[in-house]
């Protein structure tokens, strides 16, 4: 199991059950709302992510500040939800992860690599060049380790099969939805086990989606912290993909 999820009081499902009532209940593959939340809700609204403000000319979001208006949307949505089951799905495709069983400082998606400024030559023998060595060695070694930590390791069930995005799914309290916000990984989907409502984060989008009932969407739209706005399953999306 991955720390974060456990720190978190969650851990990843064993199959993708969970999530199958979904399938069927989504639009095509695309930029709309219904490509990420299923059409049977009777609102929606739409919430931006924060601007990255170290990057005026880019769209980039600011990968904290998006975190932060998660949790500010789950924080809303915790009364209606009560302690019940909360599940969760991730994108497979993200490069931070890596298969299970695998080395995470090693694992293809990332590495390392060292810069070295005064590496000894071919001719130079004997104790300089054994030194070297080793601390070649010891950075290589800490660097594969600052790497790992930086990385979350796939589960060995099979992903949701969403249309050209296939996700895994973890299971825990509400706000294990944002157990790996600390490797910028926000969930791409969030639902109760109620399926009271429903929280759509595409793949490189600026925006969040929530389905639910009228008076859930009401509130969303009337708290002056999130800057929502109304949307339909038809509403297309500002994503960069």
């Amino acid at each position: 199991m991955t720390d974060d999820l456990a720190r978190a009081g969650a851990r990843w499902d064993d199959d993708p059950s969970a999530g199958e009532w979904i399938l069927p209940l989504l639009g095509g593959f695309g930029p709309t709302v219904d490509a990420i939340v299923p059409s049977v809700y009777d609102a929606y609204a739409v919430v931006p992510f924060p601007a990255d403000q170290d990057e005026p000319d880019e769209r980039d979001i600011d990968p904290a500040g998006a975190a932060e208006r998660l949790e500010a949307l789950l924080d809303l949505l915790a009364p209606p939800t009560g302690d019940q089951p909360v599940h969760v799905g991730l994108w497979e495709g993200w490069g931070v992860l890596y298969d299970h069983g695998d080395d995470p400082g090693t694992a293809p998606g990332m590495g390392v690599h060292l810069a070295v400024e005064d590496r000894p030559r071919w001719w130079q023998r004997g104790r300089r060049a054994r030194a070297a060595r080793t601390e070649l060695r010891q950075a290589l070694a800490d660097a594969r380790a600052e790497l790992a930590d930086r990385r979350a390791e796939r589960p060995a069930a099979a992903p949701l099969d969403y249309p050209h995005r296939a996700r895994y799914l973890w299971t825990g309290p509400l706000h294990a939805a944002t157990a790996l916000a600390r490797l910028d990984l926000l969930p791409s989907v969030v639902w109760p086990h109620d399926r009271s409502w429903f929280v759509g984060i595409p793949e490189y989008t600026r925006e969040v989606v929530i389905g639910g009932p009228p008076g859930l969407v009401g509130a969303v739209l009337a708290d002056p912290g999130l800057d929502a706005r109304p949307a339909a399953p038809t509403t297309v999306l500002d994503i960069d993909d």
